[in-house]
């Protein structure tokens, strides 16, 4: 998140340039690692971790997705086993990008088509939206399978671009349509529109999103520079995030597994958490449009595992502010486990379930 003093923003539906907006796209990538068992560490944490715990029921399913076990835990190894209190029912969040498909198994009736910024183009240019809706609320790849998915189309199919009309009409249509559903929600926006200056048109929709009482989460960008130099990534008030990777070190002529920033990830002061983002199963769709599962790269991806995470908290929490739900992300991530992180703490997103440790802290509070 950009922490600046408030600058005068463009008005929403004034004059809007037809810049196009660049995807923050993912590739299909190599295969994953094969976990090890091991009993969950966790470290003391931030008091809104044990109201999530008191909220609901803990919930353990064993899984195959790498990222969700990295993510319920503060330290390597792993033990294939996802945990998490809550599940993000009566959470909705507005997915900005090429479309979504309604009819994918993890997603299947729970997405809502929602505005379009190219009526006459196909409802899905391809798979990367339904991975990234997947890794936000996928039944079984993604962190808070019961929220609910709008689908807000702003990508051309025809160039794999939109405009930055279409993200701010998009934005606006989402502000309304909240008005009348009501609800916790939360705005993903993977996608970067440029990398070297603000777009002030952005920068307000941000605002008024923000205003509106939705939470805006980033992606930091597939770009090797600092994240406070990348839209929209340097608006005020997002929650900006990169993309992490599980490789190896040597360590006392012993290979160990680490986490690190994964290659290529915008990092910088703006970066507030990082997330898996290299070589994680999500929902895909195969070239005839029928529903497959795929490893994908990209801080896209990373995006949508906090967006989840955000919708556990506000399950737990629906009044809470964008700020609010900003903090939370930042005071629960496990910090210091990202190697070369190049942002401040490198911290990694976790949804863990509180263990003692973090309710005697919540008690003392």
């Amino acid at each position: 998140m950009r922490h600046t003093t408030q600058k005068v923003m463009a008005i929403l539906s004034g004059a809007i340039s037809a810049a196009v907006v660049l995807t923050s796209c993912t590739s299909f990538a190599r295969a994953g690692f094969e976990a090890d068992r091991t009993e969950e560490s966790e470290s003391q944490s931030s008091f809104s971790l044990a109201a999530l715990a008191r909220h609901g029921n803990a919930i353990a399913t064993r899984t195959t997705s790498v990222a969700l076990d990295r993510i319920d835990q503060r330290q390597l190894p792993l033990d294939a086993t996802y945990r998490r209190s809550g599940s993000g029912r009566g959470v909705t969040v507005y997915v900005f990008d090429g479309g979504v498909s309604p009819t994918h198994p993890e997603l299947a009736g729970r997405v809502r088509t929602g505005y379009t910024a190219f009526p006459s183009d196909p409802k899905i240019c391809n798979a990367h939206g339904t991975a990234v809706a997947g890794a936000i609320a996928g039944s079984t790849l993604g962190v808070a399978p019961e929220a609910e998915i709008v689908d807000v189309k702003m990508v051309q199919c025809g160039t794999l671009r939109g405009t930055i009309r279409g993200i701010v009409d998009g934005a606006k249509w989402t502000i309304e349509d909240h008005k009348v559903r009501g609800g916790a929600a939360i705005a993903n926006w993977s996608f970067i529109a440029d990398t070297a200056a603000d777009i002030p048109a952005l920068d307000s929709a941000v605002t008024a999103l923000r205003e509106a009482g939705i939470a805006v989460v980033v992606s930091a960008g597939n770009v090797d520079v600092n994240a406070c130099k990348v839209s929209p990534a340097n608006a005020a008030g997002t929650i900006v995030v990169g993309a992490s990777a599980v490789g190896s070190d040597s360590v006392g002529g012993q290979r160990v597994t680490i986490d690190k920033r994964a290659d290529n990830t915008a990092w910088g002061p703006c970066v507030d958490v990082f997330a898996p983002g290299d070589s994680v199963l999500l929902p895909s769709l195969d070239p005839a449009s029928k529903p497959i599962t795929q490893l994908w790269n990209g801080t896209s991806m990373s995006a949508g595992y906090v967006s989840g995470a955000a919708a556990l908290f506000l399950e737990a929490a629906p009044k809470a502010t964008p700020d609010q739900v900003a903090d939370f992300l930042r005071r629960s991530a496990t910090p210091g486990v990202i190697r070369n992180a190049g942002a401040e703490a490198g911290r990694l997103l976790y949804v863990g379930v509180a263990g003692r440790a973090d309710r005697s802290v919540a008690s003392r509070r």
